[in-house]
C-alpha cells in the first residue's frame, strides 16, 4: 500500500516456518536492504551465518515484530549485521501499539488510534520504571470496540522522550505471564539466559526453556554438534547462575523447535505460570 503514495522498491516474502537453512540461502540471493521477521528468527538466522561463516551484507535496517527484543539481540545485530534494528509492538486486535523511537530504543504509544494503560495487578497504575500489565482501548473500533482489554502481555513506563514528539513511551515490552520465571520463594522476574556463554562451549542452533517446577527446568537444544558430558555440565552451570537460582536442568535435544501458527516462538515458558493463571 506504500507505493500508493510513494515509489518503492520490489519487495519479497518467505514464510518463517521455512528451515533456517534455506530462509539464509533465500537471504543471500536476494540481498534485501530490509528485512522484517520475528526476533527469535532473526537470532536463529544470526547464529547459523555466525557458525557457517556467511556474510550478509548491505542490509540497512532489520525491523522485528511479535516478540520481546533483548538488549542482547539489539547488540548482536549492530555488531554482525552493521545494521539499525527498530522494533514494532503489535496485536492481532489493535494493529500497531507502539513503535520503537527513531532516537532511541524505547517506544512511543500510538495514542492517535489506541490509548494503553500499564497497571499493577490491584488495577492500579503503574508509576514510570514500574512494569505491569498492558491494558488497551480502541480508540477507532466503532464497529466491534474493545475497551479496556487485558491484552496478556506486560511492559513498563518510561519519562518523556527528549526527541519531542509528546506520545507516551514504553521502555520495553515484555512476554506475557507464561514468559516470567518463578523462583522458590514467590518471587517472579523476566530471565536471562546467558546465550552468548553457551556459545562459548558448544553450537548451539536453537534453545528453549520450560518451568516444569518451581525447583526445575528443562532445556531443550538444537545442536550443530552434540554436547560431551563437560559441555552439558557447563551448560548447565551457566543457566543455573543467569536465572539466579540452583535449578535442576534436564536438557533435552531435539531435531527443530516449532513455532505457534503465528510463527511466534518463546524461547522461555512457564507451566507453572500458566496453571496459576488459569
Amino acid at each position: 500500500p506504500v507505493s500508493l503514495f510513494h515509489q518503492t522498491g520490489p519487495s519479497y516474502f518467505l514464510n518463517s516456518s521455512a528451515d533456517v537453512v534455506a530462509q539464509l540461502e533465500w537471504l543471500q540471493k536476494i540481498q534485501p536492504s530490509y528485512l522484517m521477521t520475528h526476533p527469535s528468527n532473526l537470532s536463529a538466522l544470526m547464529k547459523l551465518q555466525q557458525a557457517e561463516g556467511i556474510e550478509l551484507t548491505g542490509i540497512l535496517e532489520v525491523r522485528t515484530v511479535g516478540e520481546s527484543v533483548s538488549d542482547e539481540l539489539r547488540n548482536e545485530v549492530a555488531e554482525q549485521l552493521n545494521a539499525k534494528m527498530v522494533d514494532l509492538y503489535s496485536s492481532e486486535e489493535f494493529g500497531y501499539l507502539a513503535i520503537q523511537c527513531p532516537e532511541h530504543d524505547h517506544y512511543h504509544i500510538q495514542s492517535e488510534s489506541v490509548m494503553v494503560e500499564v497497571l499493577r495487578e490491584d488495577g492500579s497504575s503503574c508509576e514510570i520504571g514500574e512494569f505491569g500489565k498492558l491494558v488497551i482501548s480502541s480508540l477507532r473500533n466503532y464497529a466491534t470496540p474493545l475497551i479496556r482489554y487485558e491484552i496478556g502481555d506486560y511492559g513498563e513506563l518510561a519519562e518523556p522522550c527528549s526527541c519531542g514528539r509528546g506520545l507516551p513511551v514504553l521502555k520495553r515490552v515484555h512476554g506475557r505471564v507464561r514468559n516470567m520465571l518463578l523462583h522458590p520463594d514467590g518471587s517472579t522476574h523476566w530471565p536471562n539466559f546467558g546465550f552468548r556463554k553457551f556459545m562459548q562451549v558448544a553450537d548451539v542452533r536453537q534453545f528453549q526453556v520450560v518451568q516444569h517446577a518451581l525447583d526445575e527446568v528443562e532445556l531443550k537444544l538444537v545442536l550443530g554438534d552434540p554436547l560431551s558430558f563437560a559441555a552439558e555440565l557447563a551448560i548447565k552451570d551457566i543457566l543455573r547462575k543467569s536465572l539466579g537460582y540452583p535449578f535442576n536442568v534436564n536438557i533435552t535435544y531435539h531435531k527443530a523447535l516449532a513455532r505457534n501458527a503465528n510463527g511466534k516462538f518463546e524461547d522461555f515458558v512457564s507451566l507453572l505460570a500458566l496453571a496459576t493463571k488459569e
